[in-house]
């Protein structure tokens, strides 16, 4: 994806596709506009808006990085770079983004952060789920993804889907069986559910 500046969109607006509607990031009256408020500080001649599927609320300048309206004078804006799935990085740290806000992820190394793919992510000390710690995750660097169209993951230890561990789940005789189901040699699971009794 790219950054794209404000006044090279028809009309200086950008507008949600989908509904067509909501007017994300405008100009009127010399100033820089999301969705109503005014961002004072913004220069107009260097802002651009990052294209992307996953988001309309990351913006930068010259001088800033912007989610939404909200300056984020602690984020490095030279070097800040999206990583996907929602995860963004600059030279010190990485973040998540949700709808309102983007969020410092807990105690990690930007340097050694990783995107796996589904939500997945790790730095040398946790491992992440949209930027949730992945508790039962005691080696992130192993954390690898089961599949690529699904939300299953792996480290050293255990299996997870999404954030939660598959308890009592054999590593050895583990496989995936599709659309959120699994198997060991002693259990069928359903997310993290285990139906053991069924089996």
């Amino acid at each position: 994806m790219m950054w794209k500046k404000l006044t090279e969109y028809p009309n200086e607006k950008v507008i949600d596709k989908e509904f067509n509607k909501i007017i994300y990031w405008e100009i009127q009256d010399g100033k820089i506009v999301h969705q109503k408020r005014i961002l004072r500080s913004a220069d107009i001649e260097t802002f651009e808006i990052y294209q992307s599927s996953d988001t309309v609320f990351i913006a930068r300048d010259k001088n800033n990085i912007y989610h939404a309206w909200s300056k984020l004078s602690k984020v490095d804006r030279d070097s800040f770079v999206a990583l996907g799935n929602g995860y963004w990085k600059d030279k010190n740290v990485a973040y998540i983004e949700n709808e309102t806000s983007l969020t410092q992820l807990k105690g990690l190394d930007a340097q050694d952060f990783c995107v796996l793919g589904n939500g997945f992510a790790y730095d040398k000390n946790f491992a992440y789920y949209f930027g949730r710690v992945i508790k039962s995750c005691s080696d992130p660097q192993t954390l690898t993804l089961v599949n690529a169209d699904d939300y299953f993951a792996m480290d050293s230890e255990n299996i997870f889907y999404e954030s939660g561990v598959l308890k009592g789940a054999d590593k050895e005789t583990w496989k995936l069986l599709g659309n959120g189901f699994s198997r060991d040699k002693k259990s069928v699971f359903f997310a993290i559910k285990n139906y053991h009794e069924l089996i």
